[in-house]
C-alpha cells in the first residue's frame, strides 16, 4: 500500500444528513494519499448506513465502531489506529475545501513541522466569514515563543482551540502521548492543544482557509443550558493546566489568564443563551445565575481592565450589569436582545461592537 500522508479522524454521532456534505469533501480531496477515519460513537439514526455506502465506493474510508463514550475517547481510538505521517480531525457537520489537506501537508512536509495551522471559515448568522490568523504567518515559531505567546494565547482566549483547521504529526503526537481528555465532552480541543503546542518544536501558521465551521442550532453538543456549559466554564477555571501539563507558566499568571477567559466565556454565554430558541423564563435564570455568579463577580472586579480590553459596547454593558448587579437591567437587556436578534441585525451589531472595541 502506498504511504499515507494525512489521517483525518472523523468522530461520528447522529450527523444524519449532514454526513454526506462532510464525506464528499474529504473524498475530493486533491491530495489522494490520504485515509478517513470515521469513529462511530452508538449512533442510533442512519449515520453507520451513510458511511458503508460511501465505502463501498472508496477504500480510503474506515470505519470504527464504538459504544457512546464521546468525541475525546472517540478521537483518541482514531490516533491509535491512524497510519498517516500527519493527523486533522473534521467535525461530522462541517466540511473542507477540496485542497485543504493537500495544503496544509504540502507546508508541513515541506519544513518538517510538528503542526501547521490554517484559518477558519465559520458560518455565521447563514453566511461564512473567515476568521483570521492569530499570529503572523508564514514564520517558523519554536518553543521559546510558543510559551511565551501561544500557550497564554490557549489560557486567555478561544482563538486557538479547535484541533480541526491544524495537522500534526502522527510521530510527534505518538512520542509526546499527546491524547484528548477522557470524560469530557467541551475543552477537550483545548486540552489536547495545550499539550501539543506545549511540546512542538516547528509551528506555523499559514495564510489559507479551507475549514468550513457549521453552526448547527440541533448539535447536541452546541446546546447552551442543556450542557450547562457555565458549569463546564467553571470546571475549566479551576483545572490545574500548570500542573496536569507541567507549563512553566507562574501561578498568579495562569489565575490571570483563566480569570479573563472566563470573565469573556460568561459574555458569550449570555449572547447565546439570549438568541436560543428557550422560553424567557428560563434563559433569565440560567444567564441571571452566571452573571450573578460570586465567582463572576469576583474576577470581573479584580481583572475589570483586561476583561474588557477590546471588547466592544456589547461586553461593556455586561461588564457594567455585573458590577452593578442589577437585575432589572439585566432583565431588559436579555428582552431586548431577544426582540431584535435577526441575522442581518446581528452582524450589523458585531460590525459596530468591532468599531467600539478600541474607544
Amino acid at each position: 500500500m502506498n504511504l499515507i500522508k494525512v489521517s483525518v479522524i472523523i468522530p461520528v454521532y447522529n450527523a444524519g444528513d449532514f454526513l454526506h456534505d462532510c464525506v464528499n469533501s474529504l473524498l475530493n480531496q486533491t491530495l489522494q494519499s490520504a485515509e478517513y477515519i470515521f469513529v462511530n460513537d452508538g449512533s442510533t439514526d442512519h449515520s453507520v448506513e451513510i458511511l458503508k455506502e460511501y465505502k463501498n465506493k472508496d477504500e480510503r474510508i474506515v470505519i470504527i465502531n464504538q459504544t457512546n463514550k464521546g468525541i475525546s475517547e472517540a478521537r483518541n481510538l482514531g490516533i491509535s489506529i491512524a497510519k498517516g505521517e500527519y493527523i486533522g480531525f473534521l467535525d461530522n457537520d462541517d466540511f473542507v475545501k477540496s485542497d485543504m489537506f493537500e495544503c496544509l501537508y504540502e507546508t508541513a512536509k515541506k519544513d518538517n513541522l510538528d503542526i501547521v495551522v490554517s484559518k477558519t471559515i465559520l458560518g455565521r448568522d447563514k453566511k461564512y466569514i473567515i476568521n483570521d490568523s492569530v499570529f503572523e504567518e508564514n514564520i517558523f515559531y519554536g518553543q521559546n515563543f510558543i510559551q511565551s505567546n501561544i500557550i497564554p494565547n490557549l489560557l486567555k482566549t478561544e482563538d486557538l482551540f479547535a484541533v480541526w483547521n491544524k495537522i500534526y504529526k502522527k510521530s510527534f503526537i505518538d512520542v509526546n502521548h499527546i491524547h484528548f481528555p477522557r470524560n469530557r465532552n467541551i475543552e477537550e480541543d483545548n486540552m489536547f492543544n495545550i499539550q501539543a503546542f506545549s511540546k512542538a518544536q516547528k509551528v506555523v501558521f499559514i495564510d489559507y482557509a479551507g475549514y468550513y465551521y457549521r453552526e448547527v442550532i440541533t448539535s447536541k453538543s452546541r446546546l447552551t443550558i442543556e450542557n450547562d456549559y457555565f458549569a463546564k466554564a467553571l470546571e475549566k477555571l479551576y483545572f490545574d493546566y500548570k500542573k496536569e501539563y507541567n507549563l512553566s507558566i507562574s501561578y498568579s499568571e495562569l489565575e490571570r489568564l483563566k480569570a479573563i477567559r472566563f470573565v469573556q466565556r460568561v459574555f458569550y454565554l449570555l449572547y447565546k443563551c439570549s438568541v436560543d430558541k428557550i422560553s424567557f423564563r428560563i434563559k433569565y435564570d440560567y444567564i441571571k445565575k452566571m452573571v450573578f455568579h460570586p465567582i463572576t463577580y469576583k474576577l470581573a472586579q479584580k481583572y475589570h481592565d483586561e476583561v474588557i480590553e477590546r471588547k466592544g459596547i456589547f461586553g461593556k454593558i455586561v461588564l457594567r450589569i455585573i458590577r452593578s448587579k442589577s437585575k432589572s437591567l439585566l432583565f431588559c437587556f436579555i428582552l431586548i436582545i431577544k426582540i431584535i436578534y435577526h441575522p442581518v441585525i446581528s452582524e450589523k451589531l458585531r460590525k459596530l461592537n468591532n468599531l467600539t472595541h478600541n474607544k
